[in-house]
């Protein structure tokens, strides 16, 4: 059975908002750039979480950075999945990417399709007990599910540092008159108001997903949720 219900997400706007035409080309560039480089050493910590697996559905691919790593590593076949045409098109270039346009909470494919599901930036602009569903509907028994996004720094200190970085950013983006600036002006408040990794893990526990497991990465500015379908 295919995914039925269709879910209107508060996220969906600023996903839409942030995420588009404008912003698709300078993608890679800005999140290599904003993220010093940092992008890359958290996704590989995607990839060895899904090492064995061979039938992987990257949700939110975007561009196909994380699509393209799991292709590189030749683990497998890569499905991708976005809400933004835009953005597909750009992935496609990089690699023959097998890709829908589509939301995370109504994933257009088979119950029990792909034994990983990964994202990277998702979660933080979803229904996260629907995206739990979904993942357990197409996840063969056995199947994994990784997700990871950007975090609220809890340590006071790293905090005010976090915030000092969004309105440089914010700063930058006027001054450069640049498609990102309504993207560094709301990002934070996105990330801070969503709480994603504790109601993840808690919507995945209610699923029924088992061996969920939560790590914080650089300074508790992103995190990475685990979990398994049995």
């Amino acid at each position: 059975m295919y995914g039925r219900v269709l879910v209107h997400h508060k996220g969906h706007a600023s996903a839409r908002k942030f995420f588009n035409s404008y912003t698709a080309p300078s993608y890679d560039f800005v999140v290599r750039t904003t993220t010093f480089g940092r992008d890359a050493a958290w996704k590989s910590q995607i990839l060895a979480e899904i090492r064995t697996r061979k039938k992987v559905l990257d949700l939110a691919c975007g561009t196909g950075i994380l699509a393209a790593m799991v292709d590189a590593g030749s683990r497998g076949r890569v499905t991708g999945l976005d809400l933004t045409f835009e953005y597909l098109q750009m992935a496609r270039r990089k690699m023959p990417l097998a890709c829908v346009q589509a939301t995370a909470e109504a994933i257009p494919y088979r119950d029990g399709t792909f034994d990983a599901v990964i994202s990277s930036y998702l979660a933080k602009y979803v229904d996260l007990r629907a995206l739990a569903g979904e993942c357990w509907r197409v996840l063969a028994p056995g199947g994994i599910a990784v997700f990871h996004d950007f975090t609220c720094p809890e340590n006071p200190a790293m905090h005010g540092l976090w915030r000092l970085y969004f309105a440089i950013l914010r700063v930058a983006g006027e001054l450069a008159r640049s498609s990102w600036k309504g993207v560094f002006c709301d990002l934070d408040r996105v990330i801070c108001e969503s709480h994603w990794t504790g109601a993840l893990q808690e919507a995945l526990q209610e699923r029924g997903f088992a061996g969920i497991k939560c790590k914080r990465y650089t300074l508790g500015t992103t995190g990475m949720v685990v979990a398994k379908k049995p």
